[in-house]
Order: C-alpha cells, then structure tokens, then sequence
C-alpha cells in the first residue's frame, strides 16, 4: 500500500502536483477529489499498521471516519465524472465521450460495492481485510494509467494506457484469489472483487458500441 502512495504522487505530479501552490486552470472539485484519493489511500496504508501493532481501537476509530470518508469519495468521483462530462461533451464526437467516461461511470459502483461488503463484513477479519484490499484497485487503475499516459504519451499508448492497468489489477485479485484458493481459504471475498474488475474491463470493450454511448447519454441527460 506504500508503494500505492508513491506512485499516486508520480502519477498525478505532472498534471496536478507541479502546479502547486497557484494551481492555475483548477476548480475546488479537483481539489477535493485528489485530496479525499489521497487520504483513501493514506488509510489504506495505517490501517494494516495499526492491526500489525495491536492498536485495534485505533483502527476502529478510523473505520468509523471512514464512515464519512466514503461518501465522500463516491460524490467527489460524481462531481469529477460530471465536470469532465460537461467539459467534452459537444466539444469531441459524442462516441469519445462515451469512451472517456467507460470508466468514470463504473468506478464509483464498484468503489461502492468493496466498501459496502467490507462494512457488512467488519467484524469478519478475513473478508473485511478482502473487500479493503479490493477498494485499493480502484486506485491502482488510475495511478497507473496515468503514469502510462505521461511516460509513452496518450496518443502514442491509447487504449493500451486503461486496458493494461485494468488487466494488471484483475490479474493480482485472480492470483490473490487462486492463493485463497491453494491455502484453502474462503474464495468468496476475492471472488466478488476478480468478477467485478472482470466486468469493468468488459464494459471497456464495449465502450463504442451503441448500448454504452445509450447508457452514457442517458446518464448525462438525466443526472448531468
């Protein structure tokens, strides 16, 4: 997870972080959204520690900010989807904007999921531990697709620069999972999280056909 950490700063360095402190070209949803990212991520990284210190009170604390944490996070990634919708659409042909939000519509619900059945869970070590863990991908996509983007240059990488990071996390839950498995373990939790990166990666196939951009108009109609 402290490895997540660092690459979120790589990541996000040439088109957020340098810009500090004047931050030109950037509204109050940029802002709020990178920092709620980074504190997901930085309770990502305690929480293990706490557990690894037997400083359970401590983890139960920020279990419950997560609490607040968590819807945060699920309407800073609505408000950023929103804002990046409104800024393309009639600006690129509708088909790309449809591409572009491929991910942004699915990330939330599957953000949504993980955390629901890690709270469901609390009190269940092993599957809690399986659905936070799960949480984490969501970041690693991001992380990754954007150190992609900045080392080979978007036009240079497209689409290999979601699909490889899509591919990376459904391939270390399918290994996490088939450890389970192997150490005969409950398969449930990881189960859940392969299947459900495995239909992110499907919906990014489908990303040109004429049901998604339906799904995408739709959305921006209704909600944008």
């Amino acid at each position: 997870m402290g490895f997540l950490f660092i690459l979120l700063q790589v990541a996000f360095h040439p088109e957020y972080i340098k810009y500090f402190p004047q931050f030109d070209g950037f509204s109050w949803i940029h802002h709020t959204h990178g920092a709620i990212m980074v504190s997901w991520v930085i309770m990502l990284i305690i929480q293990p520690y706490l557990i690894y210190k037997r400083k359970y009170k401590t983890h139960r604390l920020i279990g419950k900010i997560s609490y607040f944490t968590a819807p945060l996070m699920l309407i800073s990634m609505f408000l950023a989807t929103r804002l990046n919708y409104l800024t393309t659409i009639g600006k690129i042909p509708f088909k790309d904007v449809a591409y572009i939000q491929a991910l942004n519509f699915i990330t939330p619900l599957i953000f949504l999921l993980f955390y629901s059945l890690a709270v469901i869970n609390k009190n269940d070590v092993f599957k809690h531990q399986r659905y936070m863990i799960g949480t984490s991908f969501i970041m690693l996509t991001a992380v990754l697709s954007r150190i992609l983007q900045h080392s080979f240059g978007t036009a240079n990488i497209e689409p290999y620069d979601f699909f490889l990071p899509l591919y990376i996390g459904f391939i270390l839950s399918a290994l996490l999972l088939v450890n389970d498995i192997v150490k005969k373990k409950n398969p449930f939790p990881y189960t859940i999280v392969t299947v459900a990166l495995l239909l992110n990666i499907i919906i990014f196939y489908a990303r040109y056909t004429e049901v998604w951009q339906s799904v995408v108009r739709f959305v921006g109609d209704k909600l944008f």
